[in-house]
């Protein structure tokens, strides 16, 4: 059932009159109606009265009530309705919500041990005893983007920025530890990191976008004014599609990005998620500071030693947050699993807005392991921490002539950004760059904020340079499902044709120039981003080219697993490059990134993993072998994985200190 994204928005109201036959779906009847008190919200109700279904519910300044069109509803048993997904008023254990179908029927959503129901009630007069606590919802079930994952919470919390930390306290005082807390996303995950059956709290609401100078002072004097002209607050449900947007419009962008911008801050940050710039680590190391509500409702604001925040100014002018500016809290609180508490809002360090080329062009594994052996990567990658990418779009990069200079033909030396597609059947390779490039404000002007491709016309128009290649992006748009579709087909019925099949998609990927706004070219686009998929990620160290042994491995494994059940990997597997992490739960050292993307309906691709995962860990060692842990994990190879990471035990102790009774604990919790 779908639900509102904002409080002014109608609930989808639905009931079914009978077992033959289907859910229906009741239409608004009216605008909705605000009231200052229940007996006004009644009163108007009485007048309204008739064949239509209200529901009235409380909300933070007061009621609200909803008409429906329900021609028979008034004959429909209260039982009939489907709750699930509607608002509770304020209150997750003594909701204030009222359906009411034809005269002097009411009915109220009551809460008990074994959760929500829909119960004949009188007409009540009096405002409710309790307070407002939070914006909830009666649980409904989840399902994730990759459709892998289901689950059912047992309170669902939507609150906002300013709500969140009364409404975790409220967690504490009033729920069993048994129902944990758990901080969602966009539900891009494969792996159960975003799933919970105790209290799930939702992030479209908590939503910041703020610039360090529409802040109380509270920040040292002594940065230096370059520093805090790039720093913003953020909250953790703003999506990075909505902060690219907000960012671009007052001059800025972030410096690096993933493929996807769907995710939300608060999912994205604590999973680990990177991009391939091999100056910077994962995205969470642009993150200066993180407030996190522990359960008990207080708010820490965990920095470095040398962090941006001035105590004593906090003191004065946020008496409320407690500071904690020390390296291994700040180490421990950058890729935390959601496990410490619900993360308020970041502040982020961002860089001046830029444009960038994207090259792609056809290659070979034989060339790339011949052009990256003897830790090749460094030679072919890479570009000064010190320049921002503005700077560098004034010096174009020197483009190999793929000979004599030793780098890939046609492509940039030392590209800012440089990742590879492989097909783990076949020798193909698609290498792809992305440079940071001068644009006029005229041609700039000609750019939107997503990437093109939904509109044909229009995207055949553009100048060759603006857009990906025209027709392939446009269909993967307008028809993700019917190639997702046709994929499926063809993978239940004629399996082989798959490493010839992706081979010809990859062939549609080669361009010799897409010019865009830096998000844009970062993403992979709106199309193939909507296609359902199944990934999981493999890192492995890039020293002593352990990555090229890994390749090998990779390959070699796919040729075995075809041949032993005739199945194939149904995507790609993309390459990238990250440095090394000061996170604990990161890889520490320079390492590349394994990507296995597979179609949402390989059923075997956990299978798969698992087989590429044991095959690395026996030519690498257990320890040199790290996961995405946003991604699909082989669950059943848990405890050991604590090993990996040189920071788990310091990590732990965080842990333990910001969540002693283990309210955040979850799957990745026991798996560690």
């Amino acid at each position: 059932m779908s639900q509102p994204t904002t409080e002014e928005a109608q609930p989808t109201l639905l009931w079914k009159s009978n077992a033959l036959s289907k859910v229906k779906d009741l239409k608004s009847a009216t605008t909705n109606s605000q009231f200052t008190n229940l007996l006004e919200a009644f009163d108007a109700v009485d007048q309204r009265r008739g064949k239509n279904v209200i529901l009235l519910t409380r909300t933070s300044v007061g009621w609200t009530i909803f008409e429906y069109v329900g021609s028979s509803a008034c004959k429909v048993n209260f039982k009939k309705f489907r709750i699930n997904g509607l608002p509770l008023g304020g209150d997750p254990i003594s909701p204030q919500t009222y359906i009411i179908a034809g005269k002097d029927r009411v009915s109220r959503i009551l809460h008990d041990e074994n959760g929500y129901r829909l119960q004949e009630s009188p007409r009540h007069a009096e405002e409710p005893a309790s307070p407002w606590i939070v914006e909830a919802f009666v649980p409904e079930e989840e399902t994730n983007h990759g459709k892998n994952l289901t689950w059912l919470p047992h309170f669902t919390l939507r609150p906002s920025p300013d709500e969140l930390p009364a409404a975790i306290k409220w967690v504490s005082a009033n729920l069993s530890i048994r129902n944990t807390v758990r901080a969602g996303g966009s539900k891009h995950s494969w792996s159960p990191v975003g799933t919970t059956s105790g209290v799930y709290v939702e992030p479209y609401r908590m939503k910041l976008s703020l610039t360090i100078a529409n802040e109380q002072p509270v920040y040292r004097a002594d940065i230096p004014i370059d520093v805090i002209n790039n720093l913003v607050r953020a909250g953790s449900g703003n999506t990075i599609k909505e902060m690219n947007r907000w960012l671009w419009e007052i001059g800025l962008a972030f410096p690096y990005l993933g493929g996807y911008d769907g995710q939300t801050l608060g999912g994205v940050f604590p999973t680990g998620t990177h991009g391939s710039v091999f100056t910077r680590g994962p995205l969470a190391e642009m993150i200066m500071s993180t407030d996190l509500i522990l359960a008990s409702g207080e708010t820490v604001r965990i920095e470095p030693k040398d962090g941006i925040t001035d105590r004593e100014a906090l003191k004065r002018e946020l008496p409320h947050i407690r500071l904690i500016q020390d390296d291994s809290y700040y180490y421990a609180a950058l890729i935390n699993i959601g496990t410490m508490g619900v993360v308020h809002s970041y502040i982020l360090k961002v860089t001046p807005r830029f444009h960038m080329n994207e090259i792609r062009t056809a290659s070979t594994i034989t060339e790339i392991k011949n052009k990256l052996r003897e830790e090749g990567i460094y030679r072919l990658s890479g570009t000064p921490l010190d320049l921002k990418p503005v700077d560098m779009e004034s010096i174009p990069p020197t483009i190999s002539n793929g000979i004599s200079d030793g780098g890939f033909k046609d492509q940039p030396l030392k590209p800012y950004h440089l990742e590879l597609l492989i097909n783990p059947h076949s020798e193909k390779v698609v290498i792809t760059s992305r440079h940071p490039t001068l644009v006029a404000i005229s041609t700039d002007n000609e750019m939107e904020f997503t990437p093109p491709g939904r509109d044909l016309i229009k995207t055949i128009h553009l100048t060759p340079r603006l857009t990906r290649p025209a027709f392939p992006t446009w269909l993967q748009e307008r028809f993700n499902g019917l190639l997702s579709w046709g994929f499926d087909t063809i993978l239940k019925l004629f399996p082989c044709m798959i490493p010839g099949l992706l081979d010809s998609a990859m062939d549609t990927l080669v361009d010799d120039a897409y010019t865009d706004r830096s998000f844009n070219v970062f993403n992979v686009g709106d199309g193939t981003n909507a296609i359902p998929a199944l990934a999981g990620t493999m890192y492995v160290p890039v020293s002593q080219d352990q990555y090229l042994v890994a390749l090998d491995t990779i390959h070699e494994t796919a040729r075995q697993y075809a041949t032993a059940h005739r199945r194939y990997q149904t995507g790609m597997v993309s390459l990238r490059f990250v440095k090394g992490s000061v996170a604990h739960l990161s890889p520490n050292e320079d390492y590349c990134s394994f990507e296995f993307i597979f179609t949402g309906a390989t059923t075997y691709a956990q299978n798969m993993l698992n087989e590429y995962e044991a095959a690395l860990r026996q030519r690498l060692g257990e320890n040199r072998v790290w996961i995405h842990w946003g991604q699909l994990v082989d669950s059943t190879n848990g405890k050991g994985r604590r090993a990996q990471y040189t920071g788990f035990k310091r990590w732990a102790e965080v842990k333990k200190d910001l969540d002693p009774e283990g309210r955040f604990s979850g799957w990745e919790t026991s798996a560690l």
